[in-house]
């Protein structure tokens, strides 16, 4: 049983991962009026004018638009609290969720990565970034329809460590800015570093058994392992 520094230390950075959630989630909606119409002298967009109209456009827009929307609704879903509470809508925002990732999330920062400004390390990065994302999802959906939650939860979680890579390198950008670094490998190594890192921070540190709190209410699952969860969707 996790002592009482550990639980408080979880609720810290679970409350610091909020906030910060809800600035990246605050900035992009402010930074819709650059967007809409576009502002090619903005800073995502700037220099992107010569092939911004087209394809690019649709991802681009798609892709601004799910992404806080799958944010915020990660941040729901992953509470145990609001899943014992209001399971029948943890299953219909998780059915959002995986629609967006799936279809409007993902294939668009796939088709973005081709154009990332700073070459193909970024551009790869991206592209890995937005498959693994889809595959965590599909996973995990697939793992709900077989009753497998606790493998199901696992998966989510994976999903929304790597939807957190937004927050991750914008943070990133922050410190590149107040310490005033501006080498060119500087935003290629951080779109990496910015899901790789925290996806291998939570490999390394998530708990090997499951760990979903019980609803009395539900049937029971067994995941791969046998090891018996109870069912939530």
């Amino acid at each position: 049983m996790p002592n009482l520094s550990t639980i408080t230390l979880r609720r810290l950075l679970t409350g610091l991962t909020c906030l910060l959630i809800a600035k990246v989630v605050v900035l992009t909606l402010v930074s819709y009026r650059d967007y809409v119409p576009p502002d090619f002298h903005a800073d995502f967009l700037f220099g992107r004018e010569p092939y911004f109209y087209g394809s690019y456009a649709w991802a681009f827009y798609v892709h601004i638009f799910a992404g806080p929307v799958t944010l915020v609704l990660g941040v729901i879903l992953l509470s145990n609290r609001f899943r014992l509470r209001f399971p029948r809508w943890h299953r219909i925002l998780g059915r959002v969720q995986a629609v967006c990732v799936l279809f409007f999330l993902a294939p668009s920062g796939l088709w973005m990565a081709r154009w990332a400004m700073t070459g193909a390390m970024a551009g790869s990065s991206f592209a890995m970034l937005s498959i693994a994302t889809g595959l965590c999802v599909a996973l995990g959906w697939r793992a709900a329809v077989q009753r497998r939650f606790a493998v199901h939860q696992r998966w989510m979680q994976r999903c929304f460590v790597l939807l957190c890579s937004a927050v991750v390198i914008r943070v990133m950008g922050g410190l590149t800015i107040v310490t005033a670094a501006d080498a060119p490998w500087i935003y290629p190594l951080s779109s990496w570093l910015s899901w790789t890192v925290p996806l291998l921070i939570y490999e390394t540190l998530r708990p090997r058994k499951p760990t979903m709190p019980r609803d009395p209410e539900t049937p029971i699952a067994k995941d791969e392992t046998g090891t018996v969860a109870r069912a939530t969707g």
